[in-house]
């Protein structure tokens, strides 16, 4: 996901690397590391063991110790993966299985500073430590907010894929917890557990670890937050323009299995199934990966499951009960996100099948009265980027913005970029990711940061940002001297930081079309219960069989309708209409034969709503 911005921005030439060299002892053995421009860098630093043969769909393992020292000059391979071109679904296959390796950027090897812990995007199937810019810029360099800022910066890998988040019955019964999936997940926990033993060594303070990431990596940051295991490892979180998301563990077993199925691997006992996925090639392995951005819709395929384990629940129900690891969050999203993603000409007709499909019929007219189709293509283009980027992302921001005020003390910052670059880039507006060059600094390697259309508006966002992201990460308060204020979250009142030229504080972000999303989703906007209606508690099978029944139980009587859609928003069936008395009841619940997968079950009083998900075997 994360380079489908970047084609645009002219890049330069790589960074001049200075010679001196520096000796750190790690917990496995002696690294040494390399001067960049002001900052100590450590790049390639194995906190794992190779996931490769046995260990392949293994929890990792910590590395074997070494006593030579080893160079830490150079990023390590990427994770296996296809990369995909931003304007169409070609890609590049990249990358070696033996990837666990993180990066350290340092102004000093004493001292306690703050650690930005950044992981990067790429919809859990594509990206890296080392994404570059077109021409070889490193993007996310932590040498600049280092030196700058005086932080200590860590980029990791982690496994992607199927590699990274396969979760099927012949990898679960191999393992001890007799669950699988979730090694990227894993992964990131492991090194956390990596910083936290070592950066004091490197001049970074332990207890004051800021985890943020962009994208899939938004995802991940916030799936932390619901993470046991990962509680006390960082405090706190920066999530860009991702909310969490993990699927039940059925579909990510489903989806698993007709993957081994599609590799010949779906025959034989669980131990033969187990023996002929682990031969795989990778090449074979990642070869049907499909782009995570096709047409500016975000494509969920692999990743993080709820396995009861390392994901013990659905994590919106952990944010929306208070179950959450507590800390400063900060979060927010771009302007114009799907814009560099969508098709370069859509037309209003597309516009109007965008709701046909996506939006549940007694939604579309309102709608489609929000997000006009216009007449021209150029109408239509600019409702259709929009459109997808409100319910994919501005919308989501608000509702876990308003989850995490509701429910802890710890301060909230929402924010929304919208800075756009001068020149070519101008037409794509705050694309998705477009803040990480300049948020890294790695902008300035750019030919677009060496021309004269890199302005004055381009340099004060950028030192906007880096201002900001590490104020927060010192003392969880991204406020400071010259700096607009950016005021505390308060789910009442919307407030946010508007990041431009020049920065501005506003209050209420696109509330008419983020309630409007919220309605579609069957989320209250109103209420300290978000995911409910009012006086309604209904229990649903999560797993669907022939027989089962709706429970409620209703605080008064209301007229009530339970219809059933699929993922598209398109009516399957209607389950119940009709008047209810207060008190329990319980209600037949059918699928229809045909229907298989994933559905939405919707729940709608009163001009309220709510949705639950059931998968049909």
């Amino acid at each position: 996901m994360l380079r489908f911005l970047y084609f645009f921005l002219f890049l330069g030439m790589f960074i001049t690397i200075l010679p001196a060299q520096t000796t750190v002892t790690t917990t496995y053995g002696p690294i040494s590391g390399i001067s960049e421009e002001g900052a100590l860098a450590f790049k390639g630093i194995p906190y794992a063991k190779p996931p490769v043969g046995e260990l392949r769909w293994q929890a990792p393992q910590p590395p074997a110790p070494w006593s030579q020292t080893r160079m830490t000059a150079d990023f390590s391979p990427k994770c296996p993966q296809k990369n995909f071109s931003p304007t169409q679904d070609s890609a590049t296959t990249e990358g070696e299985e033996d990837c666990l390796y993180l990066n350290v950027w340092t102004p000093a090897l004493t001292g306690k500073r703050p650690v930005l812990f950044f992981i990067h995007g790429g919809g859990n199937q594509q990206g890296s430590a080392s994404e570059t810019l077109n021409g070889g810029a490193f993007l996310y360099t932590g040498k600049f907010l280092a030196s700058r800022k005086d932080v200590v910066v860590v980029t990791i890998n982690y496994r992607l894929g199927a590699l990274g988040f396969m979760s099927h019955p012949a990898v679960a019964a191999a393992s001890s917890s007799k669950t699988s999936g979730n090694y990227g997940t894993m992964d990131q926990i492991l090194a956390l557990e990596w910083v936290r033993d070592n950066i004091a060594k490197f001049g970074g303070d332990p207890g004051n670890v800021m985890v943020f990431g962009e994208s899939a990596g938004a995802v991940n940051t916030s799936l932390l937050l619901t993470i046991p295991s990962a509680k006390g490892l960082f405090h706190r979180a920066g999530i860009q323009s991702g909310s969490p998301i993990a699927a039940p563990y059925v579909v990510g077993e489903n989806f698993s299995k007709s993957f081994a199925s599609r590799m010949g691997c779906a025959t034989g006992s669980l131990d033969q199934q187990l023996q002929c996925l682990k031969a795989l090639p990778v090449s074979k392995i990642i070869a049907e990966l499909e782009s995570p951005l096709s047409g500016g819709k975000v494509t969920l395929g692999w990743g993080p499951v709820v396995d009861g384990l390392i994901i013990p629940k659905d994590p919106a129900s952990v944010f929306l009960t208070g179950q959450h690891n507590k800390m400063p969050v900060l979060i927010g999203s771009n302007a114009d996100e799907m814009s560099a993603s969508s098709p370069l000409v859509v037309t209003p007709a597309q516009v109007r099948t965008l709701f046909d499909a996506y939006v549940p019929e007694a939604y579309e007219a309102e709608g489609l009265t929000l997000y006009p189709p216009g007449t021209t293509n150029a109408q239509a283009r600019q409702s259709y980027i929009q459109t997808l980027t409100d319910a994919q992302f501005t919308a989501p921001a608000r509702r876990l913005a308003k989850g995490l005020d509701i429910f802890q003390t710890e301060p909230v910052w929402r924010y929304l970029f919208s800075h756009a670059q001068a020149g070519v880039g101008a037409i794509f507006g705050a694309a998705h990711g477009l803040e990480l060059p300049f948020l890294f600094q790695s902008i300035e390697e750019t030919n677009y940061g060496k021309s004269a259309s890199f302005n004055n508006n381009d340099k004060l966002v950028a030192k906007a940002l880096m201002d900001y992201w590490t104020n927060f990460a010192r003392t969880g308060n991204p406020n400071g001297t010259g700096l607009t204020v950016w005021p505390p979250y308060d789910y009442q009142k919307d407030p946010y930081l508007d990041i431009k030229s020049p920065v501005a504080s506003a209050e209420g972000l696109r509330t008419q079309k983020s309630d409007y999303w919220d309605r579609v989703r069957g989320v209250a906007t109103s209420t300290r219960q978000p995911l409910s209606l009012l006086g309604v508690k209904m229990e649903v099978p999560a797993l669907y069989q022939e027989g089962a029944r709706i429970k409620l139980n209703l605080e008064e009587g209301l007229k009530l309708r339970l219809e059933l859609f699929n993922l598209l928003g398109q009516k399957l069936g209607q389950v119940f209409e009709g008047e209810l008395s207060a008190g329990a009841h319980e209600l037949d619940f059918h699928i229809p034969e045909h229907v298989s997968g994933l559905v939405i079950l919707r729940a709608q009083a009163g001009g309220g709503s709510m949705a639950v998900k059931v998968w049909k075997q």
